[in-house]
């Protein structure tokens, strides 16, 4: 850690996160505005002007615990409004009633949110996982005593955390302690940033300036300018926007919403099933529980397209087409599968590796059947999973994945396929029509 050298009379001070857990009401106020950058196979890289405004309000319980370096807050937000405009059209995401307690936790350079009331949606996620995070305001402290005019560095791990960025590989980001007046230390950050997200380049140049109460050791006001360049990704578009974020905390006597039990349920570890994304496709017939690297490319009620990017890797894809039901007395095996997916492979397809057949869940018909061949000179795999509903409908999941990738892929499709539930039998609700066509292959 680099620091200004400081005058033999200066004040020192020492910063430390609270050894008490902290009771909050926490606003926040968002507001981006730029470009979007596209790639078409029709028109290439398309921009659109972009606009994004958002209020969040939220009560929040942080601790922090220093032999681990934990720091965890348990939120109920209160109200969240967020309003996104690309070209001429608009959005208006929201959180779920039943999807308000929210838990943000940040240990070991890793830094997580979901939550305890159930697996949230993309959306949901996109909608908490903002920048500045007050989990990771304490990683803005110096870790020796400094005066005023003094500077530090930042980690570059934290502060790909505080953007929201997957990783930091270059950063001149430098914190400085401008001034404390009042047992208020203002601490301003300023800098570039070359990281990444999915794997694609971002350069960000950013200002944030930090409000610090000495005696409660708490954060009152965090604010952030920054402008984003990002490169276009396989599941996500570029930017070229700027942005500003400011997060205002005030000390609460009592919670409203959140309680000791509440609280004490929420702060434990978290499971590999709370890290798990939900997705009800447009159609509302069926619901998927999905790992996060799993992005929607296409979403319409007869089709669903998916693709799996892991740091800038595209691992698979996956295609969902869903289907009226065959004819009367007629029922899709094997062979059926087997020849409808060779006429839709045709002079790709080397030769099928793998069959087999077992209900879903008990109840569903369920057919796999796997296969190799090559396009161009690559080599893949395609998984299918045919699935039949109780009134016949079909469903044919399509898995794609390079062959480099296959060992890393592994037997996710088994996992996503056994995740698929029918929501018009939970519900009653039906499901929109099928397509009138019966080739289960054609997309």
């Amino acid at each position: 850690m680099s620091q200004i050298s400081r005058g033999v009379w200066a004040q020192t001070y020492t910063f430390q996160p609270s050894d008490q857990p902290l009771q909050q009401s926490v606003d926040v106020a968002i507001a981006v505005e730029g470009k979007v950058k596209m790639k078409t196979t029709r028109f290439g890289v398309v921009e659109e002007n972009v606009k994004v405004t958002g209020s969040q309000s939220f009560e929040q319980w942080l601790g922090y615990q220093r032999a681990t370096q934990l720091c965890r807050a348990v939120r109920y937000y209160h109200d969240l409004q967020s309003k996104v405009s690309i070209g001429e059209g608009q959005v208006k995401p929201a959180l779920r009633m039943n999807r308000k307690l929210i838990v943000d936790q940040y240990q070991f350079d890793q830094h997580h949110l979901y939550s305890p009331q159930g697996k949230l949606t993309r959306d949901e996620l996109d909608l908490v996982n903002t920048q500045l995070s007050p989990t990771l305001f304490y990683q803005l402290l110096p870790q020796t005593p400094v005066s005023a005019g003094d500077s530090w560095e930042l980690d570059s791990a934290h502060l790909s955390a505080i953007l929201a960025l997957d990783a930091v590989a270059q950063n001149d980001v430098k914190a400085t302690l401008k001034s404390v007046e009042n047992g208020q230390a203002v601490i301003v950050c300023q800098g570039e940033i070359a990281g990444g997200v999915n794997g694609v380049l971002t350069e960000v140049q950013l200002t944030l300036q930090a409000l610090y109460d000495i005696s409660s050791r708490s954060f009152s006001k965090v604010s952030l300018d920054m402008t984003e360049r990002r490169g276009i990704g396989h599941a996500r578009p570029g930017l070229d926007v700027s942005a500003k974020v400011v997060v205002k905390s005030t000390p609460l006597n009592e919670f409203i919403r959140l309680n000791d039990s509440i609280i004490q349920k929420c702060n434990r570890p978290m499971t590999d099933r709370d890290a798990l994304l939900s997705l009800v496709p447009v159609a509302d017939a069926i619901e998927l529980e999905l790992s996060r690297d799993w992005h929607v490319m296409m979403d319409q009620p007869e089709l669903l397209v998916m693709r799996q990017v892991i740091r800038g890797d595209l691992i698979s894809q996956c295609s969902l087409s869903r289907l009226k039901p065959l004819g009367d007395n007629q029922r899709m095996t094997v062979e059926l599968l087997k020849q409808q997916i060779q006429k839709s492979l045709g002079e790709r397809l080397a030769e099928f590796t793998e069959t087999h057949q077992e209900p879903l869940h008990g109840k569903y018909p369920h057919l796999r059947v796997s296969a190799v061949g090559l396009v161009g000179e690559v080599t893949f795999q395609w998984v299918y999973h045919h699935v039949t509903d109780v009134k016949g409908n079909q469903y044919l999941f399509v898995f794609t994945i390079p062959n480099d990738k296959v060992s890393q892929f592994g037997l996710q499709d088994r996992q996503v396929v056994k995740s698929f539930v029918f929501r018009n039998e939970l519900s009653g609700k039906q499901p929109i029509p099928a397509s009138a066509s019966t080739d289960t292959t054609k997309r």
